[in-house]
């Protein structure tokens, strides 16, 4: 398996509501999602409050379904890196968060 150099950077992002705090994430120096945090909303299921929901796709992690959620940036980002890896080894599979 290839080592994969990753990180997450944080930004605001401009959503039309109080879901702002998001971070991009990298994958080998290259942009492949963003996530934004859901705040308190009562028209939202309470569950989703405060995590991480995928707003934006690139490359090898597009093919992944919108409702995709996580716990924190750092567990979108190793999802991240394992769609670059699946896509690497030519699995073109739909990636279910962890």
């Amino acid at each position: 398996m290839t080592p994969h150099t990753s990180r997450c950077e944080p930004l605001l992002v401009n959503t039309a509501s109080p879901d702002q705090q998001g971070y991009l994430l990298f994958v080998n120096d290259k942009l492949v999602a963003v996530v934004v945090r859901v705040e308190h909303d009562d028209q939202l299921d309470d569950t989703l409050w405060g995590r991480w929901c995928l707003e934006a796709a690139f490359g090898p992690c597009q093919c992944a379904r919108s409702s995709v959620t996580f716990a924190a940036p750092e567990e979108a980002l190793k999802w991240a890196v394992g769609c670059v890896e699946d896509h690497r080894r030519g699995q073109l599979t739909l990636r279910e968060a962890a």
